[in-house]
């Protein structure tokens, strides 16, 4: 799920690549697929549907927050732009960035196309350093952001400086717990004491990795730097695969993930934490 040609291993670069290396190989992969995650919110697939399902409850969060008209909000890894849009047109001030020259571009064009070159200011930015001041965003949203991070915690940091004071953050990051970790050999191996070895011998030099995190370490990230949670939950129960291929036709699977999602959305303990994506809403008291 976590990329067009990714087998969702959990990979963790940092430590034994230079952050400059692993920003690069990052901002390629996303530079080389910029059609994908534009196109990936339109497949009828449960891949598509869960994008969907996230993109909505990130927004449900973000109208939680209930920013007035001109609110200022940062979009971090704005990608194609289609939340940046959802954004805009809720009279939204977006200062959206990404350090993939390409998403930039797609959601610049985006945004002149929509009629929002106004109230939309698009540019390349690293998460680790914000070019912006404290407290100068009223909203910061980062949606599939956490798992390309090479030093998550000093990006988390760099969003918690720029919210202002009262202010709040929508993140998301992939979930370590996810239900369907359990059913492929490969992802229960990197959770063994091999995993190390076993990342090291799945890395090829080059290519970017996503990283899963559990949601307390999500929750630990936030607290550490004086951000209050104030809601959380998981999205997403699928493709279910065993070494690498699935288990279910696509519209079984489009079943299942309806069923679980259900489940989890009513709190049903396991479930509840189990989903793909972790999404949480945190405020700046």
């Amino acid at each position: 799920m976590g990329s067009p040609d990714s087998d969702s291993e959990i990979e963790r670069q940092a430590g034994e690549m230079a952050p400059a290396s692993i920003q690069k190989n990052v901002n390629t992969h996303f530079d080389s697929t910029v059609a994908y995650w534009d196109e990936v919110y339109a497949e009828e697939g449960v891949q598509g549907r869960i994008y969907r399902n996230r993109q909505a409850v990130v927004l449900s969060n973000i109208d939680a927050a209930a920013l007035p008209a001109g609110g200022r909000v940062l979009e971090i890894g704005c990608g194609a732009g289609r939340l940046t849009m959802q954004l805009a047109e809720r009279g939204l001030y977006v200062e959206a960035i990404d350090a993939s020259p390409g998403m930039v571009e797609l959601t610049a064009e985006r945004a002149r196309r929509a009629g929002f070159a106004e109230s939309v200011h698009v540019a390349v930015a690293d998460v680790h350093a914000l070019p912006f001041p404290d407290g100068a965003f009223d909203l910061v949203v980062a949606v599939g952001v956490l798992p390309w991070l090479h030093t998550p915690a000093s990006a988390v940091l760099e969003m918690a400086r720029v919210v202002s004071q009262g202010g709040e953050l929508v993140v998301t990051a992939d979930n370590g717990a996810r239900l369907t970790s359990f059913f492929d050999p490969r992802e229960i191996l990197a959770r063994t004491p091999l995993s190390r070895l076993y990342r090291k011998l799945r890395k090829r030099p080059g290519v970017a990795r996503s990283r899963l995190d559990f949601p307390a370490r999500v929750d630990r990230l936030l607290r550490e730097c004086g951000m209050r949670t104030i809601e959380r939950r998981t999205v997403g129960f699928g493709p279910m695969s065993f070494l690498g291929r699935p288990i279910f036709s696509e519209p079984r699977s489009l079943r299942i993930d309806e069923r679980l999602q259900r489940l989890a959305d009513r709190g049903v303990p396991v479930l509840r934490w189990t989903g793909w994506h972790y999404v949480v809403r945190a405020n700046k008291p």
